[in-house]
């Protein structure tokens, strides 16, 4: 037994819908309900009894339920007023971060910060995290700020919106649709799609996966790359298109790539994610990646407006 199908348990025992608990704890249905099988199977007897239609507690579940939930959030208690003195403590704000994100506004956000004619920022120090990682990061104290795509929260976190973006068709240069100004999404029936995979954000590739179905084409076609910098060069080798938020031309420049914008549209926003009770210096800092943020441009390259001036 550990400390993750503990909460898995509690959260299914709460809701009783798997689904319900893992949108809750920011997982995957299929891990909350390999946490509870494995707390199952540790304890030796089921706490769920489960139907296609709902889930309900066994006496067995129901008399562990009340055994386990005080001295639960009672650990839950220690560990937060423990997060709470050392982040009083800290000498810096822990700024968690996307990898692309983190390469398109921290180095701005440093030269922000060095430019003696601005306000002084408090010291920060970037750490690498997707964004289920950095939900429960912030969550748990152990990160200041999370930087990322889209995301929803529930208390004691709060996303804040840094910037909307539209999200784009990453196109050879020389695709047919790279000549339109506008690429309609059933104009990509049939043709390869990448993402970056759905694990960073569960969330933006859901909508991405809504409109793709909403225009009749099957999500499950699309492929899921890594790094966008491997992406991008699956595109521009490969004859593929790519469905990605804006800034990745501005940020991951490869010659002989433009991005067009997607009809109907589909949004994405970068936001900063922190504790309802995050510090002043917590604050200033996202104020500081709000205005970077805003401030960020994506010129077309130079091969996209040779493109445009060819037509």
């Amino acid at each position: 037994m550990n400390i993750a199908q503990l909460e898995c348990f509690l959260a299914v025992a709460d809701e009783l819908h798997f689904g319900r608990a893992a949108e809750r704890l920011h997982r995957s249905p299929a891990t909350v309900s390999e946490a509870v099988a494995a707390l199952e199977r540790g304890i030796g007897g089921k706490l769920f009894a489960r139907t296609s239609r709902r889930v309900t507690l066994t006496p067995e579940g129901a008399r562990f339920l009340q055994e386990v939930r005080e001295p639960f959030e009672a650990l839950l208690r220690a560990h937060a007023r423990a997060s709470a003195r050392a982040r009083r403590l800290r000498p810096e704000v822990v700024i968690a971060h996307t990898p692309q994100l983190g390469h398109l506004l921290l180095p701005s956000l440093q030269a922000a910060a060095g430019a003696g004619s601005a306000p002084a920022l408090p010291v920060w120090r970037p750490v690498l995290m997707h964004t289920h990682e950095q939900q429960r990061a912030v969550e748990a104290g152990t990160a200041d700020i999370g930087l990322c795509w889209s995301a929803t929260v529930q208390p004691p976190l709060r996303s804040v919106v840094l910037r909307k973006l539209p999200i784009m068709a990453v196109l050879p240069q020389d695709d047919p649709l790279a000549r339109e100004d506008v690429v309609a999404m059933a104009s990509l029936r049939g043709r390869g799609l990448l993402m970056t995979p759905r694990k960073d954000n569960a969330f933006l590739a859901g909508t991405v996966q809504i409109a793709l179905a909403q225009a009749g084409l099957n999500p499950g076609d699309v492929e899921e790359v890594e790094r966008y910098e491997d992406l991008a060069l699956r595109i521009r080798t490969g004859r593929l298109v790519g469905l990605h938020p804006a800034t990745g031309l501005g940020s991951d420049r490869m010659p002989g790539l433009v991005m067009r914008p997607l009809a109907p549209g589909v949004g994405a926003t970068i936001c900063a994610l922190t504790r309802e009770d995050a510090g002043q210096d917590a604050c200033a800092l996202v104020d500081a990646l709000r205005a970077t943020a805003r401030s960020l441009e994506a010129p077309a390259s130079s091969d996209d407006r040779q493109g445009r001036a060819a037509r």
